[in-house]
């Protein structure tokens, strides 16, 4: 029942979202910004199928691959994908199930076993290197199945401490948020890692504050590392993309890659 609940409320959020960015005419442009070198893909996920995007920066480069928010499609992204392939690096980015013209239904199980699907997808392409960021929601799936993959690293952009936390700052009632499922705990998640993880966060007037990404860090440890942005907008990483916000991202993923070159990933089973 909680599972179901949860999954309603990812599924409106989400096409509320969507809804005011066609209103606006925000999604028309940023469906636009697609680099006409990018590879429209099909990826199979269980028995669902997901739409995704993927942006080679040439044989044996490191990759990103990206978990992106709620209310977002994979075109969103065209302008941070050719950003990173200029740096030098590939990228990957997917719809989750009951997003864009992937095919099934929401819900918090499906995106992580749709993460690990499209992780998959960068071994077979011959990627040794892979670094998974999650941005905004995604954060809380790229930090669930980050154990779970064989990724270098970890990166979490305009996240949250919990899920529960992030409905309260979205503007849901505490009540509302204890009856969904407790799943996505950050903060927690991040302790049981033992990769590298990099939190991005702006110190500006976003959908999370700041102390969020300063729980995760404190909760990683020596193994995490802040970059405090200023005055960022919480959708600025993707839809106003700038070198100097990717450009410690990307330097921090050639890291992870320079010291496993040669390595090769496993894939895994979701």
């Amino acid at each position: 029942m909680r599972e179901a609940f949860l999954t309603f409320l990812l599924t409106v959020v989400s096409r509320l979202m969507l809804r005011a960015d066609r209103l606006s005419g925000r999604m028309q442009q940023l469906l636009g910004d697609l680099p006409v070198e990018a590879e429209r893909l099909v990826i199979s996920s269980g028995r669902r199928s997901l739409s995704a995007v993927y942006l080679s920066a040439g044989d044996d480069t490191s990759a990103i691959l990206i978990c992106h928010g709620i209310g977002e499609l994979v075109e969103y992204w065209g302008k941070a994908q050719a950003l990173l392939h200029g740096m030098g690096l590939s990228s990957l980015v997917f719809n989750y199930t009951g997003y864009g013209a992937s095919s099934g239904t929401v819900s918090t199980a499906h995106c992580e076993e749709d993460a690990i699907a499209a992780y998959n997808e960068l071994v077979s392409r011959g990627h040794s290197s892979i670094v998974l960021l999650g941005f905004s929601l995604g954060s809380g799936v790229a930090c669930a199945v980050a154990s779970r993959i064989g990724v270098r690293g970890l990166v979490l952009c305009e996240g949250f401490s919990s899920l529960r936390e992030a409905g309260v700052a979205m503007g849901f009632s505490r009540l509302l948020t204890q009856v969904t499922p407790n799943v996505w705990d950050t903060v927690h998640g991040v302790r049981q890692l033992e990769m590298p993880v990099l939190v991005v966060h702006s110190d500006g007037v976003g959908l999370f504050p700041l102390s969020m990404a300063e729980r995760v860090v404190e909760a990683c440890g020596t193994r995490g590392e802040l970059i405090l942005v200023n005055g960022l907008a919480h959708d600025a990483p993707y839809s106003a993309p700038t070198e100097f916000f990717w450009r410690p991202i990307a330097e921090w993923a050639r890291q992870r890659s320079s010291k496993v070159i040669g390595e090769a990933l496993p894939v895994v089973r979701s």
